[in-house]
């Protein structure tokens, strides 16, 4: 059985010395190295959209880097709000389902609601990957009542492939778990975690996992959820630019209506070969913020090089999509 307080603990705090906590409004984070610029950007973009609201976020990641940590302190001064870091120990979740896709990390959103339900009744979460561009007012004022919380349902293509896999009908309401505002009133008189557990530690169940945590938490979850509109959690690949070869394709997804955009896929906005204007979401709030002198991210990973590849082609950078290509087929070559 996994104790999950003895996975994680708070190691430091920062906020502006005018922050007042009562009242505040709550948003958790999981990452880890490779995501924490991500999801600090999506901290500043909410603080950014939201000036009136009085934000208190948490972060739970396996590691900090002093820069990092004076960047949030500063973070924390420019806007008027307090971040809470914890420190997670993976070894114990590494117990759990995962695949090369899916880190262990992907279980910090359920270390994060368990540890907060003994300190908070409502937690909004979200992925490392998503940008808000909008007010978050109408989710600060939103009534649970008894439900467990409120979800996006997921894109069309997800939910054709899910009753096959699961064999659970969700009634095409199969939501992503990028997005979610928990009641933590609910998830800790439900004993929700337990629940969540129990499935990803069946074996007969967990071997149709895609998406492990997310398909548990649509199980346990099922029946229980306000569903939100398609603006809170608008998922947009970054992918569709050479696929399509349009740099207005985004505007199809992404309006002035906009909350929440999902940048779901490899490439990513903080990656240095995204540069499009879908993107400027991203980039325009990284230039606010103290991390506006450091570089964009190259890549490092088999997938990340195939990925740029494409791009850099799609862009007409030739030499360095031949650069790119050959890095990928290094190293292929050595993870045979």
């Amino acid at each position: 059985m996994i104790i999950l307080k003895d996975c994680a603990k708070k190691i430091t705090e920062y906020s502006h010395e005018n922050f007042e906590l009562r009242e505040s409004f709550n948003i958790a984070y999981g990452t880890d190295v490779n995501y924490q610029v991500g999801t600090i950007i999506s901290v500043a973009s909410i603080a950014e959209n939201n000036k009136s609201i009085n934000c208190r976020f948490f972060i739970f990641s396996d590691v900090y880097s002093a820069d990092f940590l004076d960047k949030i302190d500063l973070l924390t001064k420019q806007y008027n709000i307090k971040i809470e870091l914890f420190e997670v120990d993976s070894a114990l979740l590494k117990k759990l389902p995962r695949t090369s896709i899916w880190p262990v990390s992907i279980y910090y959103r359920l270390l994060a609601f368990d540890y907060l339900s003994q300190e908070v009744n409502s937690l909004l979460y979200l992925d490392a990957d998503i940008i808000c561009k909008g007010s978050i007012n109408e989710l600060v004022s939103l009534d649970f009542g008894e439900h467990y919380g409120a979800v996006v349902p997921d894109v069309r293509s997800i939910q054709e492939k899910t009753y096959q896999r699961l064999n659970v009908d969700f009634k095409e309401l199969y939501f992503n778990s990028g997005v979610m505002y928990v009641n933590l009133s609910q998830w800790k008189s439900q004993q929700l975690t337990s629940k969540v557990f129990s499935l990803l530690l069946d074996e007969s169940l967990s071997v149709r996992l895609k998406y492990p945590d997310q398909d548990a938490l649509n199980i346990a979850l099922q029946g229980n959820l306000i569903y939100l509109d398609r603006r809170f959690n608008t998922i947009y690949s970054l992918k569709s630019e050479f696929e399509f070869k349009d740099k207005n394709h985004f505007k199809q997804y992404i309006s002035d209506s906009t909350v929440f955009i999902h940048y779901t896929g490899v490439t990513k906005p903080w990656h240095a070969w995204a540069d499009y204007p879908a993107s400027s979401f991203f980039r325009d709030i990284y230039f606010l913020t103290p991390w506006k002198s450091d570089p964009y991210f190259e890549a490092k990973s088999r997938s990340e090089y195939k990925e740029e590849y494409k791009h850099k082609l799609y862009q007409g950078k030739y030499l360095q999509a031949i650069k790119s290509v050959i890095a990928y087929k290094y190293k292929s070559y050595i993870n045979k």
